[in-house]
């Protein structure tokens, strides 16, 4: 491969000592050169790091959102260096974000590294490239059929500790619609009890603090660990 340009790679992670072992492992490859970046700042205020030279940013979950919003909004077009997130964050709705805002590989922390090789590679050719615990998860999501609005509003509100007396004030709806939301909530997650409902949409990444602040009885509680709010959930 020596008569083909290197991939040019930039690392930007907020843990430095992760950035140091990532940069020293990955310019062992032949095919991959370590390139500098500028730390600037996206559009909505939140730093990223840019590298002007890079073909592919591998960047941890935060910088790396931030590096995909920040070339869209520079609008470098097919010259915009392309990333790749490395990151232990595996919840549905985060990987999703992460996607959509333009990133174009997503890998968890404690892959091989030469699967993380691979995927800069995929990456650099313009590919879409997934581990294939993230991939399982995507599909998982698109599996089962997605919670409404409403219903993650419910799960919230148990989540945060709420009966079902509480929550129908919260929401101004009945009891008995509080209910029928619980109960088809619990048929799409397909478990049985209000604890299983939390841990599973803990798990999935689908409860996002969806609580407003207008609600200062739920809020209150929302903040509480999530072994305390499921323990109060049984109530």
């Amino acid at each position: 491969m020596s008569s083909v340009d290197p991939i040019k790679v930039h690392v930007t992670h907020g843990d430095p000592v992760c950035q140091a072992g990532l940069c020293t492992a990955l310019a062992a490859y032949a095919d991959m050169r370590i390139v500098p970046g500028d730390r600037m700042r996206a559009p909505l205020g939140d730093p990223w790091t840019l590298s002007p030279t890079a073909d592919v940013i591998v960047a941890d979950y935060a910088n790396g959102v931030a590096a995909a919003l920040g070339s869209r909004h520079e609008s470098r077009g097919p010259h915009a260096p392309r990333v790749l997130i490395l990151a232990s964050v595996d919840r549905e709705w985060e990987i999703t974000a992460a996607l959509e805002q333009g990133v174009r590989g997503y890998m968890l922390m404690g892959c091989a590294l030469d699967d993380l090789a691979g995927a800069i590679r995929a990456v650099h050719r313009g590919d879409r490239h997934l581990s294939a615990q993230i991939a399982a998860r995507l599909a998982e999501s698109i599996a089962i059929e997605r919670l409404t609005v409403r219903e993650e509003e419910v799960l919230q509100l148990v989540a945060s500790g709420l009966c079902n007396k509480a929550i129908s004030r919260c929401l101004g709806i009945a009891v008995g619609t509080v209910k029928s939301h619980l109960k088809s909530a619990f048929e799409k997650l397909d478990v049985r009890s209000r604890t299983q409902a939390i841990v599973t949409a803990e798990r999935r990444g689908l409860l996002r603090d969806r609580v407003a602040s207008d609600r200062p009885e739920a809020g209150a509680r929302a903040s509480a660990p999530i072994s305390a709010r499921a323990h109060g959930a049984m109530a």
